[in-house]
């Protein structure tokens, strides 16, 4: 099972609608299916080249590890175990906040993610956005 194209745009449309009441005027946001391919990538008009591939990075660590992004920004405080598991994926692990695995009945269904703001307030966003459409959001 993988999130619907439908859902992943209502999540991204939700999130951005949020983002400015939090201060966050440039951002993307990513949702991919549970193998951490794209199924939504989109960013602002204000977005630079790394906001996608940032927001990619995250949700691809939090399926990882089956967490929350925040909580491995958290967990992952040794910059040599950063540096160890950022080579050993090809430069793919990025924990920072932003990115949750995405469930449905307790099943993972993909992961979301947002890149912009600051961690913690991409954090609360996504999972605003995730928990708006009626799925659960891994801490």
């Amino acid at each position: 099972m993988s999130i619907t194209l439908e859902t992943a745009a209502e999540i991204a449309r939700i999130a951005f609608a949020d983002a400015p009441g939090r201060g966050v005027t440039v951002m993307s946001v990513v949702v991919t299916d549970p193998g951490g391919h794209i199924r939504l990538a989109m960013r602002n008009d204000a977005q630079g080249n790394f906001g996608v591939d940032t927001a990619l990075g995250k949700a691809r660590s939090a399926l990882g590890f089956n967490r929350s992004s925040w909580s491995l920004q958290k967990t992952f405080v040794d910059p040599c175990g950063v540096a160890a598991i950022t080579a050993a994926t090809g430069g793919a692990f990025v924990p920072l906040g932003g990115a949750v695995v995405v469930q449905k009945d307790g099943v993972t269904i993909g992961a979301a993610s947002i890149s912009g703001g600051m961690p913690n307030v991409d954090h609360d966003i996504i999972v605003a956005a995730v928990e708006a459409v009626g799925l659960s959001a891994l801490a």
